[in-house]
């Protein structure tokens, strides 16, 4: 067996492992990267409605933040919701939900989208915003949020 005192004799094991160390981990982190590619689910994103939640009422939003990205969740009706993109297709603003008009207006260059479809009703966004599955009950909903 080798005495591996003398730096000269270990440099090469030590290199070794620490480039099959960096190897490791830039192959772990390859693999999640293609896994979330091809339509790895994230999971659903569920919000809890209570009686001072915004969505306690038909007409009701809120801006939750998800691994997609911001969503905006509007309530329809008794146990119907929708869910978009909160991201301006524009410029990246957070779109609100205006219920006089029921748009999603986005606040840095006016953009608003249909609330019932994502559609863009006026610009300058040219792109709808992007939908999410929604479903519930009065007392929560659930966002699908991977494919």
């Amino acid at each position: 067996m080798k005495d591996c005192n003398e730096t000269v004799d270990c440099s090469g094991r030590r290199e070794f492992l620490v480039k099959a160390a960096f190897m490791t981990g830039g192959l772990v982190l390859t693999l999640s990267g293609v896994s979330s590619a091809f339509g790895k689910r994230e999971g659903d994103l569920t919000i809890n409605i209570d009686a001072a939640s915004p969505l306690n009422k038909v007409g009701g939003s809120v801006v939750v933040d998800s691994p997609a990205g911001k969503i905006i969740i509007l309530r329809t009706g008794d146990a119907t919701f929708l869910a978009f993109s909160a991201k301006c297709t524009h410029r990246g603003g957070i779109v609100a939900y205006n219920a006089a008009k029921k748009h999603f207006v986005c606040p840095k260059h006016g953009s608003e989208f249909d609330a019932a479809s994502g559609q863009v009703a006026n610009g300058p966004a040219k792109k709808p915003l992007a939908e999410y599955n929604a479903s519930g009950s009065s007392s929560s909903v659930t966002v699908k949020v991977g494919t």
